[in-house]
C-alpha cells in the first residue's frame, strides 16, 4: 500500500473526504495542499503533482509526510510572518 493510501486509512479519510477538504479549505495555500493529497490519492506520482502544481517535488513529499505523521491538521496553513509574496499571474486577485 502506498503512503497516501496508508495515511488516509490511518486518519479515517477517503478520496471523497480529501476532495471535500480541498474545496472547503479556508486559504489558497491550504487548498493547494489538499489538492496535492487528492491528486496523490488518484494515483498521481509526486513528480507529476509537483509539475502540475508548479512546486518542487520535495515540497509535495513534505506535505505528504506531515499528513502521514500528524493527519489532516498538518495541512492547515499558518501565517508565519514576513512580507507577502510578490504579485504574479498565478497569485493575483481576480
Amino acid at each position: 500500500m502506498n503512503e497516501i493510501a496508508t495515511s488516509m486509512e490511518r486518519w479515517r479519510m477517503d478520496v471523497g473526504k480529501v476532495r471535500e477538504r480541498m474545496y472547503r479549505a479556508p486559504t489558497p495555500r491550504e487548498r493547494e495542499r489538499w489538492h496535492a493529497m487528492w491528486l496523490l490519492a488518484q494515483g498521481w506520482t509526486v513528480a507529476k503533482v509537483a509539475e502540475t502544481l508548479e512546486r518542487d517535488p520535495h515540497t509535495i513529499t513534505g506535505w505528504l509526510g506531515e499528513f502521514a505523521e500528524k493527519g489532516p491538521e498538518a495541512l492547515a496553513f499558518v501565517q508565519s510572518g514576513g512580507a507577502p509574496p510578490p504579485l504574479t499571474l498565478r497569485n493575483r486577485p481576480l
